[in-house]
């Protein structure tokens, strides 16, 4: 069996680093958009610009004094969705006195028409939440707990598996570069850990809110390890000179 131990990314043929750095430039491409998408995402959940504890705690353990509908149009994310004065207002009315159907059908059901519906439809932007009839409106009249374990499942075997096999071939191609044994050793086991933490935080989160700030490090530390494993080989393979013999 050859030995590797000695093997360089500056030392392979040019065809072979050129597909290695695309590879990665394409990756962290890719990483940058999934972290524009998650500011999206989330950067107006308690009504504030901007991406902060507050949208993480709100999103993952919800406001348990109001409802979600109440959350997401007072002060919420959706509130900029009911520019009509007043719209608001019969909507948490109408929560406050009991939800029922009639009012639904009288009063709430023609503002979500004309404000909500082009969204939240099973074939809207916003398909995993439609608004369409009395049935699916009262699923967000109930108290708000955040992030249903629904949810948190179907997000967490999709991510943890995909980011998984992304460190995979990035932890592969670090093996390679001319960082220290031992650091490689710590660097390419470093973010299956923070990927676990990351997202075993985020379903503890619905019932111990503190945790977010736990998220918010697991989330940094993969950004920064994923920007380590990309830049170094990079590096390695096209600026840093071979070292003398000595």
């Amino acid at each position: 069996m050859n030995d590797l131990s000695g093997l360089r990314l500056r030392d392979f043929p040019l065809p072979l680093k050129l597909t290695i750095s695309l590879g990665l430039v394409v990756l962290g491409f890719g990483y940058l958009i999934a972290l524009a998408n998650l500011y999206l995402t989330y950067h107006l959940t308690d009504g504030q610009p901007g991406l902060t504890v507050s949208d993480l705690r709100r999103a993952f353990y919800g406001n348990r004094e109001t409802t979600k509908l109440a959350a997401k149009i007072d002060g919420g994310s959706m509130a900029q969705f009911l520019p009509k004065p007043g719209d608001k207002e019969k909507i948490l009315s109408w929560i406050q006195d009991g939800a029922s159907r009639e009012g639904y059908e009288a009063v709430v059901r023609p503002i979500l028409a004309e404000n909500c519906i082009r969204c939240h439809n099973p074939e809207g932007l916003q398909r995993f939440r439609p608004l369409t009839s009395y049935e699916e409106v009262m699923v967000v009249t109930q108290v708000d707990r955040g992030e249903p374990v629904s949810l948190w499942a179907r997000v967490a075997h999709t991510h943890i598996q995909s980011i998984g096999l992304i460190f995979l071939v990035l932890g592969a191609v670090f093996c390679f570069t001319s960082v220290p044994e031992k650091w490689k050793t710590v660097i390419v086991v470093l973010p299956f850990a923070a990927l676990l933490v990351d997202f075993g935080a985020r379903y503890l989160a619905r019932t111990v809110p503190a945790i977010v700030y736990l998220m918010l490090l697991s989330g940094a530390s993969i950004g920064l390890l994923f920007a380590v494993m990309t830049l170094v080989p990079l590096y390695d393979m096209w600026i840093a000179k071979p070292s003398s013999p000595e």
